[in-house]
């Protein structure tokens, strides 16, 4: 499941991002640092890639992303939480509730990407983090003791 939810957000451009993005005027450098950026009399900048490209923009938007290294959350690291979570490359490992290997304790949003997949990194996947979340909080409830 992880990895067709990665390939939905990452191999593609979004239907509402595409038209603003997939213009003749915007150029897109995936992969690519930016070196160098000087302004320029006119407005204008002059840029500097690593692969070597100098150019002339108008603007740059610097896509960088995220790290999640679950290990360096304050209330965590400062427990005795951290240590005994299981993690993979700095992510939770969860289950299909976003429940991690400590029985109760969930985690989702952005740290949630290796299992779950980028959508879960915005707000718009709450709702659905939610309904899974509550669904397991509420078996669990239900469930007879012993």
């Amino acid at each position: 499941m992880g990895q067709r939810l990665w390939a939905e957000g990452r191999l593609k451009v979004e239907p509402w991002l595409a038209e603003r993005v997939q213009q003749p005027s915007v150029s897109i450098w995936p992969r690519t640092q930016l070196l160098a950026c000087e302004p320029q009399p006119g407005g204008e900048l002059a840029i500097q890639l690593d692969s070597g490209a100098r150019l002339e923009v108008d603007h740059v938007i610097l896509a960088t992303g995220y790290k999640v290294h679950v290990g360096q959350v304050p209330f965590l690291a400062s427990g005795n939480i951290s240590a005994a979570l299981a993690t993979r490359n700095g992510f939770p490992v969860l289950d299909e509730q976003f429940q991690t290997n400590l029985p109760g304790l969930f985690i989702t949003s952005m740290a949630a990407n290796q299992d779950f997949g980028p959508f879960f990194g915005f707000t718009i996947a709450t709702r659905t983090s939610a309904r899974l979340i509550g669904a397991a909080v509420a078996a669990k409830s239900a469930a007879p003791a012993g």
